[in-house]
């Protein structure tokens, strides 16, 4: 127990010391760490406080490098602006090399001076002229080279320029140090500094020596066509494209009876006579077109007191290089007298010299055109021949004087008894013939008959002497009694006769045939009151073939009546007779419609924009509704307005002319294109064309036919189409038959031919296939 205690005793005190030592030991290797970690942290400190320090070092080491590379940036800087200032330096250099290359190889002079008029720069051209060299040019005057006549004007020239700061100019001779003289134009503009002061002067001179000489010549060429131009004998001027008088000789004033400043204030146009304007302006207007360089004319000029004097005017245009019209010259010759002798001359020719009535060449012209017109617009004409009876024992009783008094008294009353539009004609001793045109009926041609019968049959005073007198008249109708002038004049002779042989101082027909004539007239009046019933009447086209294109663009609608009998019939047959039966107004509607209607089809056919030209008749143009029912046929069919040609004759417009200005206008409104028939046969002033609204005029076939052969024929031929293009108007040619007229007419500018050689009238289906044959080639 003891030694168990002992044990633990022992044990522990072993334990103790086991304790004891180990404490100390802890305790001194405590302390030995301690002491460690107070070594490590001032070691910590001391490598802080170095990093610390090497931070700053650092700082300053980048600050500097910083410094150093922004100095070498600078540097950089510096010799990028200094390569830059040697390029600018460089390009200036070029720039001024290439400056005084180019001031050395102008083709004029070149100074640059200061204010004073010293030279700082002359180019060679300018050394050349003066004749010195670049060290002596600089520094001196350049106004010491200029010529000793002209040098006080330039100084003081000059010295105004230099005062007011402006621009310097003038021509005037330069003579060089050789004594050689040459003429320039010189120009200088003023230079300014940075405060806007004028420092010096950039000038510039001009060899004009080829101008001066130029000069020269054309002065001495002026003053020799001045010489010319001022010719007493014939007028002379210069005209602007304008018409406006630019230069007339004192030749031409006299005769106009104008002072040459009124004249320059007037253009030619002004003084034209109206009747002769249009024929020059179509003149005029080829000219300026270009289609010829010059044109001839007779013409009417009205003098300042108003008084017509007949003159021959040749006008010849004188272009600028572009072929643009610069002026015309003009020569203008009085023929007042030539023309009044002509004109004495053609009167005897055409007239009676005791009556003053057309003799028998001109009745018979008048007779020819009357007959073609009546043919043309079914109508017809009467032929009355008056004899005065037992006139040649009159004559043999008081004398010839006597005899030529009562022809003269015989004549003013048959000239009371006719209208405006008839023509009296001395045939020779007593016998009259007197031409009726357009008469509505037969009776007429009568009523007339009786009224000259009359007239004549009124007692006469002869001095102190009372003479009775009368005359037999016979009657021939167109197209009844003959379709011919000769024809009718022979049986109206024949009617004449018989007048005289039932008793004198009455008036017969020609009655050959007139029996049949009138039965065949009645059966196809009453078959013509049917026709449109019984649809027997038929339109037929003769196609326009326009020249420019070189196909058909349109056609003329034609009637025709397919009678039930007789066949076929021609408008001759029966278009008279719907004239006086008054059927013409229900005819005509008809074929309007029917021509709007089928030309219409055509159109959507693919046909479009095909014209058809249909005439209106006297009567059916002086209806009231007459464009009411075109316009109200035109809104029912849609057709198009363009596409409708409306033909009238001169002698239908020339009757009622402001009501048919008022028809046309409402035509044209509706835009109808509107179209003068067979112009040039009639006798109607051409003032009309101003007034009336027409689009085209077609040329009587009566003037085609001879072409191109015939002198006469061609000259009225190129006078229309001139005439018609001047109005802005298209001319269409009626009768073209053959290749030789086509060829004319197209060499004349002609834009639409309408004949046999293009084709016939036809009906609509053949129309149709021709149509398609043209638009196929």
């Amino acid at each position: 127990m003891v030694s168990r205690l002992v044990f633990w005793i022992g044990g522990g005190l072993i334990g103790l010391g086991l304790i004891g030592g180990l404490g100390a030991m802890i305790f001194s290797q405590r302390h030995r760490l301690r002491r460690e970690q107070q070594l490590w942290q001032e070691e910590r400190d001391r490598f802080h406080q170095s990093i610390v320090a090497q931070h700053d070092r650092q700082r300053e080491l980048e600050a500097e490098i910083d410094r150093q590379r922004r100095t070498i940036e600078t540097l950089r800087g510096l010799e990028a602006e200094i390569d830059r200032q040697q390029q600018v330096v460089e390009t200036l250099r070029a720039s001024e090399q290439r400056f005084r290359m180019l001031t050395d190889q102008l083709p004029v002079g070149v100074f640059l001076s200061n204010i004073q008029g010293e030279c700082r720069y002359v180019n060679d051209r300018w050394r050349q002229w003066v004749g010195l060299t670049a060290d002596q040019a600089a520094g001196s005057m350049w106004l010491q080279a200029v010529h000793p006549d002209d040098h006080d004007p330039m100084m003081q020239a000059w010295q105004q320029a230099v005062e007011q700061a402006g621009e310097f100019a003038a021509n005037h001779r330069l003579q060089s140090s050789s004594g050689r003289v040459t003429w320039l134009s010189t120009c200088a503009i003023p230079l300014q500094d940075r405060a806007g002061r004028v420092s010096g002067y950039l000038g510039a001179s001009t060899d004009i020596a080829d101008l001066k000489r130029t000069e020269e010549t054309l002065r001495a060429s002026e003053s020799k066509f001045r010489s010319y131009f001022e010719l007493p004998l014939i007028g002379i001027a210069l005209t602007g494209p304008d018409k406006r008088w630019w230069e007339v000789n004192d030749r031409l004033c006299e005769m106009l009876g104008y002072r040459r400043s009124q004249l320059l204030r007037l253009s030619w146009a002004e003084i034209t006579h109206p009747d002769d304007l249009a024929a020059e302006i179509g003149q005029f207007e080829r000219v300026m077109s270009r289609k010829v360089e010059s044109y001839s004319l007779d013409k009417r000029l009205l003098r300042q007191d108003g008084t017509p004097i007949y003159v021959s005017v040749s006008s010849r245009c004188v272009r600028r290089s572009n072929g643009v019209a610069e002026y015309f010259v003009t020569v203008v010759q009085d023929i007042t007298e030539r023309r009044q002798s002509e004109e004495r001359i053609q009167h005897l020719a055409q007239y009676d010299a005791l009556t003053g009535l057309p003799n028998r060449a001109l009745l018979d012209d008048r007779l020819r055109q009357a007959v073609l017109r009546a043919g043309r617009d079914h109508r017809m004409v009467g032929v009355l021949l008056v004899d005065l009876d037992h006139f040649k024992r009159i004559n043999e009783t008081l004398g010839h004087a006597a005899g030529d008094r009562l022809l003269r008294d015989v004549v003013g009353r048959l000239q009371q008894c006719v209208r405006q539009c008839d023509t009296i004609s001395r045939q020779g001793g007593d016998e009259f013939a007197v031409l009726l045109p357009e008469l509505g009926a037969s009776d007429d041609a009568a009523r007339l008959a009786e009224r000259m019968l009359e007239a004549v049959a009124q007692p006469y005073r002869l001095d102190d002497q009372e003479l009775l007198a009368s005359c037999s008249i016979g009657i021939s109708l167109y197209p009844r009694d003959g379709r011919s002038a000769e024809n009718l004049l022979k049986n109206a002779d024949i009617a004449l006769y018989r007048a005289k042989d039932m008793g004198r101082n009455n008036y017969q027909f020609y009655l050959s045939g007139a029996t049949m004539i009138a039965r065949e007239r009645l059966n196809l009046e009453t078959h013509l009151r049917h026709a449109v019933g019984k649809q027997e009447l038929e339109l037929y086209y003769q196609p326009k073939w326009d020249f420019h294109t070189g196909a058909i663009t349109g056609s003329e609608a034609l009637i025709r009546w397919n009678h039930s009998q007789l066949g076929l019939l021609s408008p001759i047959r029966f278009i008279p007779i719907a004239e006086d039966s008054g059927l013409i107004l229900q005819l005509g509607e008809w074929v309007l419609r029917t021509a709007v209607r089928e030309i219409g089809d055509l159109h959507r056919d693919g046909f479009a924009g095909l014209l058809v030209a249909v005439n209106l008749s006297g009567r059916q143009f002086r209806q009231d509704d007459l464009a009411e029912m075109v316009r109200g046929l035109l809104e029912e069919t849609g057709f198009d307005p363009a596409c409708l040609e409306l033909e009238l004759t001169e002698s239908i417009l020339m009757h009622h002319t402001e009501d048919n200005i008022a028809t046309l206008k409402s035509f044209k409104g509706m835009g109808a294109r509107l179209a003068i028939d067979d112009f040039g046969t009639g006798y109607s002033s051409l003032s009309y064309l101003q007034r009336f609204p027409v689009d085209v005029l077609k040329i009587d076939r009566a003037f085609v036919k001879d072409l191109p052969g015939d002198a006469s024929s061609a000259a009225i031929v190129d006078a229309i189409v001139t005439l018609a293009h001047g109005l802005g108007l298209e001319v269409v040619a009626e009768g073209v038959e053959t290749a030789e007229q086509r060829d004319f007419l197209h060499a004349h500018n002609c834009d639409i031919g309408q004949g046999f050689l293009f084709g016939r009238p036809m009906p609509l289906t053949e129309f149709k296939q021709l149509l398609a044959r043209d638009r196929a080639t």
